[in-house]
Formats: C-alpha cells, structure tokens, sequence
C-alpha cells in the first residue's frame, strides 16, 4: 500500500460509509477513454478489453468511480492462470465535478462467499482496518496497493520482500536466482519484467516480476556490465565490456538486436531528443556515438577524449554532459550540433555525475576528495562545493532531497534541493543507516543502493554490509524501519510498485489478478478528505479454467505427522506432496516455484525457503524450531495464483520432552 502509516488511525477509520450496488456482468468493448490504453504499454498491442460502466459513491463532497477491466489472455500458455485486471478510481468533487488530483486513494476486492450479506458501516472499516495491519490473515482477494522491495544481492540473486506484510524480522517473499554473478539491473517500465546482468554468462536475465522467476537468458555480447532504458522503455542498452559493443534488446519481445561497434568498455549511456537518440561513451575511446533508439543506427560521432566515464542529459540546458576523472573535467556535447560547447573544469576522483529531477542541479560526487560539487546547468558553472562526506560514491533524488551515499561511515547525506538557489550554504541533514559502512561489504557494486518511495517523501536505502533495508521518510531524524535481507548484502535496491498511480488528473489505475467470478466487495480508502466507502462489482466473464472457486490448481498434502510433539533445537524434515488437482490440466510443480513459510505464532522467527524435490511431486524442507511454542507450516505457489495461505496450512506443536505435545490442525 501506499502509505500505511499515514492511514492507519482511528480518525480516519471513524468516516462514515455508503454502500453502493455496482454493475452485474462485464461486457466486450473497447476501453474508457480516459483510461490508460493497454496497447500503449511495452509489449505490444493487446486482445481487446473487458469493461463496464463504473459504480460509484458520494460522500464528504467527494465522489469515487470504481470500475474494473480484464484482460483476456495473450498466449495459450496463460491458461488456467488468474485473469489480469485493471482497476481505475476516478475522484472528483461531488459538487463542481472537477477532477481531485494529487490524492492517494486504496483499493481492495474480497470475494463475498455465497448468502453472506453486503458488509454494513461497521464492517467495511474493520475489513480496512485488517487490511492495514498486513496479516497473512486478512489478505483481500485482489490487491491494487502492493508494492516490493528488489535487492540485488552478493550471491546471485535477487530478493523480493514485501513490507506490506506484519512479521518483525524478514519479510522475504521470493528469492530468484538469476544464474550468475550480476553487475547491474533495469525494471522496465510497465514492471513487467526485470533485467539482471550476468558478465560469467554473457547473458541478460529476464525476470518475470509476476512469478518471480527468470524466463530466459538473453544472449549479449562479452561480458556485459551497465544496462540502461531508453525514456520510452522500448530498449534496453548494454554495455559489453569485453568486446567494445553494445546490444540493444526490444523489450517487447525481448528480442537482441546485432551488437554495434562503440569502442572499448566500459560504457555509459544517455538519451537526447526526448528519447530518440541514444549517446554511449567508451571509457578507452575518445569519441561519443550517437545512435537511433528505434534503428539502431549510427548518426554520428563526437570527439571528447578518452576516460569518460558518465553521461547525463540535461532538459534545462539542452545538452549532454560527460564526465571526464582524468582529465578533471566535465565535457557539455551540443546534441543538436553533435560538437563539444563547453569544457568545465572539476575537481579529480570524480565518481558519479547525475542530475536532480528538473534537469537543472547536477552532483559531481567525488569519492577521493570526499567532495560534492553541484554545477547550475543554467549557467554552466560549479554553484557550491560541500564537504564533510566519508568517501561518497552515488547519489539519488526525490523532488525535495538528494540522498548521497558514504562508503567509510553509515551515514546517508540529504541536500536539500530547495536550498540551492542563490550563494548561501545548501541545507544538509546526516541520517545514520545501519551500523556498518559500505566499504565493510565484499563490493559495493554498480548500481543504485537508495531508491526512492512511491509516495515520493522517503527512500529505502540498501545497507550491504549490515544485510538489511532502511527505510527512511523525508522529515525525520533517523530510518523509521528495517528489513532485514534474510543473510544476503543487497548491493542495489529497487521499488516495484503496483499501487494505484496516477495516469491523468484525478484517475489512478493499479494491475491485479481476479481468480473467480462472483460478487466482490470493494474497498476504497481516500486520504484527502478522508473517506472510506464500500462497493459492490460483479464480475461474470472470468474463464472456468480460471475460477479457482470451487477446485484449486494444485493439491498439496502433508506426509509428516502433525500430530506429534516437536522438540526445540531439533532438526526434523517435513515431506509434502503437491500435485495438480485431478481434472484441472495444470502441469506439475518445480521446487523453484514453490515458497514455504515457518514461523512461530505468536513470536518473531520465521524461515522462508524453497523445498528440495525428493520425487515426483514430492518435496521436502528442514524445520529446526528454535523453542517451545506453536509454529505454522505455510505453501505458496504464487505463479499459479496460490499466494500464502490459499492452500492448506499445518500447526506443529514443540515443546521439551517433559510437556505434553501441543495439538495440530489444518486450515483450508
């Protein structure tokens, strides 16, 4: 969700309800015009749209339209799978019917089983309410807040942690191995995938951010490093820094296209002409290439001199600048003349050359002199020097902070970006991340270790060598929370939000998955004014293959014994079967797509795990409690639409040999 912490309050839960019948049976037509066009997201075109109108509800002078469309499917290979839908809430005043922009709505769907009647006021904000506090237990059937932490991690994998869930050590939700050491990643922009990286490999790892596993290795050049999106998302650029080309891939269709020819690596890349030109550097070559994003073709070349080892566009200046450490100086390209303007002076050890969010600030971090220069491209001059930093090394923005990174000290460092108008001191805040510099981990690595919240007012920040998360919001004095990464040092970190955002003033649309028909009650939450309102949508058009209502895809059956008394300390295999459901047609399981939870209840240890396939449809997972008390035994299987706790659960019970054994149970 969006921002718990700000909706989780006894004020906002006291706003009265208005239920509301929503529309009974979706129908094929084309989509609203105000929503975002499926065929406009990387990926291609698409089959046409489920929609009806929308329903809708007054309340506080505000009124909310709530409607739902689904997807149908584009390959044969997503069948049987839950059907994709995309919700849209539009928020206008009730009076003027104005659209109501900048707001953050929340929006849930529970399936309402057979005879119970419509939730009543009281009902629907204690169903919020659950919502809120992030238990396994009270999780909707379809969720448009979710969002989840990426790390990419020291030993070749990535992690997913959701933070959305209430468990106080870990929150690891997946863990994808993506088949070699990785050097830098890219989340495309319609978050259907990931790109990971793999040099040892030459290959690109595409990650199915749905599933959570890798679909296929792309095969690059040698030894590819950096990878960065064109502003449109269709391409992807990579840097082969063993042979002195770069690929291009189509994320689309995630097809390679021929390498070209730009020198020797490493590269750095930029894009001028709102996108359509791509520029790459090569750290041993003296000239920039200027290429086509769409054809790939060279347009042209630059000479700047060799050792660049940056680049960065700038809307404010209308140019490209390249960051040149041995030289000491940054390089301003005209793009439109594709000739060098400017040469400006800086100081060595230059480490990271970016720009704030309007394009005008660029920070030159530099790690040797534990400097930070900040040049004014309106000017094209050095506007502030600041000192103090421990060897900084990256550098990231929200609207309102740049948050640089020190690599000898915890400290992160925000510049207030406000501040740096004029000739006065910026305003600099130190946050302590963690016990443990940067420096104290096997590699600091080459992508971004901070990056910022969806809401826009804070950051998670990657503490390596502490191996956890820091989430910090804009505001306070120190990180207000910390997610451990189950024994891994995350050199990067990335957001992968499927929260309702924004698309147009006052409309927000979110992706999420409808498993059944039926009539569903519908949660919508407002932070400005503060409304929660209950609605009802009927959906009628989900496929039978899909409907897991009455028969789940898998069956899973424990072949350990419950019933007995597990001792503390005590290392005990726990076998399972899990098979397709007889009838259904899904095809058999891999252990890679299989997530098993352990935790004690009530407490704060948990163990996350993939099982080791023993036989056919036969799997296995070490339980070792660490004390007495009760534990639960959950599968997840979420690529086939089975999230944690949909299946059978199993209670065990452990105590020292003297006690009596605790009673077992499952749950369906």
């Amino acid at each position: 969700m969006r921002k718990p912490f700000v909706f989780a309050t006894a004020g906002l839960l006291s706003t009265g309800l208005l239920a509301v019948g929503g529309h009974a049976f979706l129908t094929r037509a084309p989509a609203q015009p105000s929503e975002p066009s499926e065929s406009s997201e990387p990926g291609g075109s698409r089959p046409a749209p489920l929609t009806a109108p929308a329903a809708k509800v007054t309340r506080d002078g505000v009124s909310l339209a709530f409607d739902l469309t689904l997807m149908p499917r584009r390959m044969e290979a997503e069948q049987g799978s839950p059907l994709q839908a995309l919700a849209r809430v539009a928020v206008t005043d009730a009076r003027t019917g104005e659209p109501l922009a900048g707001r953050r709505p929340l929006a849930w769907m529970r399936l309402r089983p057979p005879g119970e009647p419509a939730p009543d006021d009281a009902a629907c904000k204690a169903r919020v309410r659950s919502y809120l506090g992030g238990l396994l237990s009270a999780q909707a059937d379809v969720d448009f807040n979710a969002y989840w932490f990426l790390t990419l991690n020291h030993d070749q994998t990535v992690s997913v942690i959701n933070p959305q869930i209430a468990f106080d050590r870990t929150k690891l939700q997946h863990l994808v191995s993506v088949g070699g050491g990785a050097a830098d990643w890219a989340l495309l922009p319609d978050r259907s995938a990931l790109y990971v990286t793999v040099p040892a490999q030459d290959t690109v790892s595409v990650v199915d951010t749905q599933r959570f596993v890798v679909t296929r290795p792309l095969r690059v050049g040698s030894q590819p490093g950096r990878i960065a999106l064109s502003p449109d998302g269709l391409t992807a650029w990579v840097s082969n820094d063993g042979d002195g080309t770069v690929s291009v891939i189509d994320t689309p269709a995630h097809a390679v296209r021929d390498p070209v020819d730009v020198g020797p690596g490493p590269h750095a890349f930029g894009f001028s002409d709102s996108g359509r030109t791509a520029w790459v550097s090569a750290r041993d070559a003296t000239a920039l290439t200027a290429l086509d994003v769409a054809s790939g073709e060279v347009l042209g070349r630059v000479e700047v001199g060799a050792g660049v080892t940056a680049l960065a566009w700038s809307d404010v200046a209308r140019a490209l600048f390249a960051s040149r450490p041995g030289a000491r100086e940054v390089v301003v390209v005209d793009a439109a003349r594709r000739e060098v303007s400017r040469r400006i002076p800086v100081k060595g050890g230059l480490d990271a050359l970016r720009f704030d969010n309007t394009g005008r600030w660029a920070f030159l971090v530099h790690r040797d002199t534990h400097t930070v220069d900040i040049l004014d491209a309106a000017s094209g001059q050095v506007a502030h020097t600041l000192t103090g930093f421990s060897a900084p090394d990256s550098v990231v923005f929200t609207d309102a902070f740049a948050y640089v990174r020190n690599t000898t000290d915890s400290r992160v460092t925000l510049v207030e970006l406000k501040t740096l108008e004029g000739t006065g001191t910026p305003a600099q805040v130190h946050i302590t991340a963690g016990q443990r510099p940067a420096a104290d981990a096997r590699e600091l690595g080459r992508s971004d270790p901070i990056a910022p919240l969806p809401e826009g007012n804070g950051v998670i920040i990657a503490g390596n060598a502490d191996r956890a998360l820091f989430l910090y919001q804009e505001g306070m004095m120190a990180p207000r929370g910390t997610h451990l990464n189950y024994g891994r040092e995350p050199r990067a970190v990335k957001v992968l939000d499927r929260s309702l955002r924004e698309v147009e003033p006052g409309v927000f649309t979110a992706r999420g998955s409808v498993r059944e028909n039926g009539t569903y009650d519908v949660q919508l939450l407002l932070d400005n004014p503060r409304v929660v309102a209950c609605l009802e949508w009927k959906v009628g058009q989900v496929p039978l293959d899909a409907s897991l209502a009455k028969t789940l895809p898998l069956k899973l059956t424990p072949e350990f014994d419950a019933k007995r008394t597990y001792a503390p300390e005590e290392t005990v295999p726990l076998r399972f079967r899990l098979e397709p459901t007889a009838g259904t047609g899904a095809p058999a399981v891999a252990p890679e797509e299989i997530r098993v939870l352990l935790f004690r209840t009530p407490g704060t240890w948990q163990v996350r795990t993939e099982p080791r396939r023993v036989a056919d449809g036969v799997f296995e997972v070490d339980f070792r409690p660490p004390s007495p008390g009760q534990y639960k035994f959950v599968v997840g299987v979420e690529g086939r639409g089975l999230d944690l706790g949909r299946l059978p659960t199993s209670t065990l019970g452990v105590s020292s040999p003297l006690a009596a054994a605790v009673t077992s149970e499952s749950t369906p």
